[in-house]
C-alpha cells in the first residue's frame, strides 16, 4: 500500500490520462480477488501479480519485455 494515490490510480494515470502507453506495468499487490485483478486491468495494468510472488518470475517478465 503506498501513500496518498495507490498503485490502480497510479497505472490510471500514466496509462489513460498522461497517455504513456509503451509503459510496461506490473502490479504487484496483495489484492487478489477477481475484481482488483478487473480494476487492475480497467487501469491499463499489464500485467496483475498477487503476493506471494516469485521475484525470478518478475526478473523474467522483465527481461522479456526489455529484450534481453
Amino acid at each position: 500500500m503506498i501513500p496518498k494515490m495507490n498503485g490502480f490510480e497510479v497505472c490510471n494515470k500514466v496509462k489513460n490520462e498522461i497517455g504513456i502507453s509503451e509503459a510496461y506495468i506490473i502490479l504487484l499487490t496483495a489484492k487478489g480477488q477477481e475484481f482488483d485483478k478487473q480494476k487492475g486491468k480497467e487501469a491499463g495494468a499489464d500485467q496483475y501479480i498477487t503476493n506471494p510472488f516469485n521475484p525470478d518470475e518478475i526478473v523474467k517478465i522483465a527481461r522479456k519485455v526489455l529484450g534481453i
